[in-house]
């Protein structure tokens, strides 16, 4: 049985990342950019991989429409799953990095130890556990074939760090673009391309 490709896609810009807030859980809308961005990415798709077989996103609209972009030039459903989430603050929502930075901040805990969490938030590692075992899953349940996962740039980088690295604090290295593209193999826990934005 031949290996499926797994693609990690993020959502296209929102006026949140543009203004440096935390909006994890929080549905964001795209911004005209972004909405440009995951049109472009749709119709470039095929460059990055040819045949589809499921798509999976992020109930939130930030992801779903950037998702829905990809699907509809083949003719797909998005399946949602929140378990694709960003990674959710609690009480920090909506607050400036600048504000959550700090000595005792919560940017800095929440480095610092994975199993930090703000009120009512949850922690890098929950994020890290849900999501891959949502992808794992997903692998699992379409066995050689090609999957596209539309997420969050924190919950792709605590993935990749898992999987590449097995060191939840390596996730720093996986810095993601809005509608960037990244492949990775899940046999072989490898990454076949990081990042790429060839259609912007």
């Amino acid at each position: 049985m031949s290996n499926g490709k797994l693609l990690l896609v993020r959502h296209g810009q929102t006026a949140a990342n543009i203004d440096q807030v935390w909006h994890g859980h929080t549905d964001t809308p795209l911004t005209d950019l972004g909405r440009q961005q995951a049109e472009r990415l749709g119709a470039y798709f095929h460059n990055y991989l040819p045949e589809i077989h499921a798509i999976y996103s992020s109930p939130l609209q930030r992801a779903r429409i950037t998702a829905e972009s990809i699907a509809a030039a083949r003719g797909h459903q998005v399946r949602l799953d929140a378990r694709l989430m960003e990674f959710g603050a609690g009480e920090h929502e909506g607050k400036s990095f600048i504000e959550l930075s700090g000595e005792d901040g919560f940017v800095r805990r929440m480095m610092a130890d994975e199993h930090y969490r703000a009120p009512g938030g949850e922690s890098r590692n929950e994020v890290t556990l849900r999501f891959v075992a949502a992808v794992e899953e997903f692998r699992d349940n379409h066995p050689g074939e090609n999957l596209v996962v539309v997420s969050h740039g924190l919950a792709i980088a605590f993935a990749l760090s898992h999987w590449i690295d097995r060191d939840s604090t390596r996730w720093t290295s996986y810095r993601v673009n809005n509608t960037s593209v990244t492949e990775i193999c899940l046999r072989q826990f490898e990454i076949k391309f990081l990042d790429r934005v060839d259609h912007l």
